[in-house]
């Protein structure tokens, strides 16, 4: 099991909170005593001990884990017009084709833990924070490989960006608490908060860069003139080295 106490150096408001997948009944977690969408269960799980969902528990988005098919009703469109979020229901159609989905079946519990009562690796992990934790954490993300940021999302099942596409397709995702349609209408979050979504295959990673890198940059603490004047000076030194060659 990874070593997931470099996070407690971000004094996170809200802990991250880590989500596994499994067939089979967790053993030594207690079960969720109520009934969430799944954009919930993660804010919930920040102030919780342990839980595990079943198909019972999940009062929405139970489509994007697996546990039940989107009903011709959905896949209609017809939703999106009547709850505003789309101009007809042909604009509502579209995201089903493209919307990241686990497979039918493949998912019958859903464990949730704040990242410091972990007792396995999860399948990802989930970060609420402000902009200068996110700044950390996504330069963290492509220290060593440069990889650009590219986030996705759409109006309805933000979900789906949160706790699937990451898992599926091994890439971060983000979103800001505010902007995902049943995430604002059920007040989950104060709303400006980055949401931030690390599949398992970056987590190892993305400890070791927090390791390694300078988390507040000297550059940082400048001031506007001050880094403008930094910036020119070390621009022309390096430029003198370079014309010795």
């Amino acid at each position: 099991m990874l070593d997931y106490s470099i996070f407690d150096k971000f004094k996170f408001a809200r802990k991250p909170v880590g989500v596994k997948y499994s067939l089979l009944k967790p053993k030594g977690i207690e079960p969720l005593d109520k009934s969430l969408a799944i954009c919930e269960m993660f804010a919930a799980a920040q102030t919780s001990p342990p839980f595990y969902a079943s198909r019972e528990n999940v009062q929405c988005g139970e489509h994007v884990v697996g546990m039940e098919e989107f009903p011709p009703m959905m896949y209609s469109g017809q939703l999106g017009e009547k709850f505003s979020m789309f101009k007809n229901a042909g604009a509502n159609r579209r995201i089903y084709d493209y919307i990241p989905l686990l497979p039918k079946d493949s998912v019958k519990y859903i464990i949730h833990s704040p990242v410091d009562k972990l007792t396995a690796d999860p399948d990802f992990l989930i970060f609420t924070a402000n902009p200068t934790q996110a700044e950390v954490i996504l330069r963290a993300s492509s220290f060593t490989n440069g990889k650009m940021w590219s986030f996705k999302g759409t109006t309805c099942l933000s979900c789906a960006w949160i706790y699937a596409h990451p898992y599926l397709n091994g890439e971060i995702n983000m979103t800001v608490s505010g902007l995902g349609y049943s995430m604002k209408a059920r007040g989950v979050l104060p709303e400006g908060l980055l949401i931030i979504t690390v599949p398992f295959d970056l987590l190892s990673g993305l400890i070791e860069n927090l390791k390694d890198m300078e988390w507040e940059p000297y550059w940082f603490k400048l001031g506007r003139e001050g880094f403008i004047k930094e910036v020119k000076r070390s621009s022309q030194e390096l430029a003198q080295e370079l014309a010795k060659d």
